[in-house]
């Protein structure tokens, strides 16, 4: 599942330098980590609220840099949070967390 971040078409299609969108991806994985913190503890707790709120934070941050995958999987979410659907929160989670993780491995992999 392995997402490869490309840095110059992301700069490109945002109009930005590359050490922008670097700084901009980092911000968005120290962002995205602690909404993770709190869509976990909505998620364990059933707390229909914190799991919209937590998976907005994140949807709309990665849209803004253009991770899709993870944007729509963030998205699912929000939307089953709001309308309280009973859907496996954990399981898209999961896949969620991995991908900014591999977001942010890729990212630490790329010299400047």
């Amino acid at each position: 599942m392995e997402q490869v971040i490309n840095l110059q078409k992301i700069a490109d299609e945002l109009e930005f330098d590359l050490d922008e969108v670097k700084m901009l991806i980092e911000l968005f994985v120290q962002v995205s980590n602690k909404a993770l913190e709190e869509l976990k503890n909505g998620i364990d707790t059933k707390n229909f609220e914190k799991i919209f709120k937590s998976a907005h934070k994140i949807k709309g941050s990665a849209a803004n840099l253009l991770l899709n995958e993870i944007s729509e999987l963030a998205k699912e979410i929000e939307m089953s949070g709001r309308e309280k659907n009973n859907i496996d929160y954990l399981l898209k989670f999961n896949k969620i967390e991995l991908l900014i993780k591999e977001v942010d491995d890729n990212l630490k992999k790329i010299n400047f």
